[in-house]
């Protein structure tokens, strides 16, 4: 989960352990620490609710910023 919004939704989806190359750590970890579950929890909704990528992106970015 390299993707800082990814990992996020994948918390919401009650993922717990993530893997990441060593360079994308520190931006992962930055912003799960920057949101809470809930707003992991609430992005994982949006995104479930969407057909495609690109929504389900979007989804993401409008709820976790």
């Amino acid at each position: 989960a390299a993707d800082p919004l990814l990992a996020c939704v994948l918390t919401g989806l009650g993922v717990t352990s993530l893997s990441a190359a060593a360079a994308a750590v520190a931006g992962v970890g930055s912003k799960l620490a920057s949101v809470t579950l809930q707003q992991c929890r609430d992005a994982a909704d949006a995104v479930l609710a969407t057909a495609s990528a690109a929504e389900a992106r979007a989804a993401a970015l409008g709820v976790l910023g």
